[in-house]
């Protein structure tokens, strides 16, 4: 959810980013899957002849930032997007909102094995919520939608503003789209330098939902 690696480039993003710094230094000494040991850690993603379009994957990322989120939110998880299946060659795509990978940042889809490369994810989770094949697929033609009409990533994380949307919002969306809530109404209050709504959508709001029927997390190795 909030995994920045390029150069901050605007002042909201900035002054964000410096807030959230503060926050984080408290909590640097928590222990993260990536700090547990100096090998690097590879998941397996197995099952992928279960997935369906409209499946939701988790990540955990391996920055201070990630930390910070899943610290707050009491989550395992930083991260998250929509599967979707390219018909033309079979490949598992995942459609997500993230800041700092690319300029503009812009919505996108790529490869599930990109999303949880080495570099980006030091753990993983596969979930579906509980819905038809219709209603989830459903919700990933909206979020391609988005993807193709250049929407971008929503650095002030206003949940109100629809021009602009974030990871789990754009999740929250995607299944509103489809007539279902996934986050059950659950909301994380933070602090109005991250937001000024006061709150805003964390991935175990997802994660935790009743309308979510399982997640399971993608076992991992170390080389």
């Amino acid at each position: 959810m909030l995994q920045r690696n390029a150069p901050i480039t605007n002042p909201i993003k900035e002054s964000r980013f410096v807030a959230a710094l503060f926050v984080s230094i408290g909590l640097l000494l928590l222990p993260t899957c990536s700090s547990r040991n100096n090998r690097t850690t590879v998941l397996e993603m197995s099952g992928q002849d279960e997935w369906r379009n409209g499946d939701l994957v988790f990540r955990c990322g391996m920055g201070a930032e990630s930390r910070v989120v899943t610290a707050h939110g009491h989550s395992s998880y930083s991260h998250i997007g929509l599967l979707y299946r390219d018909t033309t060659n079979g490949q598992w795509l995942v459609i997500h909102a993230v800041p700092g990978e690319d300029e503009p940042e812009w919505l996108k889809t790529e490869p599930v094995e990109v999303f949880f490369g080495r570099d980006r994810a030091c753990a993983g989770a596969w979930a579906t919520v509980d819905c038809s094949d219709s209603v989830a697929n459903k919700a990933a033609l909206y979020a391609l939608g988005k993807v193709a009409a250049h929407t971008l990533f929503d650095n002030a994380y206003r949940t109100a503003d629809t021009a602009q949307l974030y990871c789990t919002e754009l999740v929250w969306r995607s299944y509103l789209h489809a007539g279902m809530d996934v986050t059950g109404g659950k909301r994380h209050s933070v602090p109005t330098f991250f937001s000024k709504e006061g709150e805003c959508i964390f991935p175990n709001d997802i994660e935790q939902s009743e309308i979510t029927l399982f997640v399971k997390p993608f076992k991992t190795k170390q080389l």
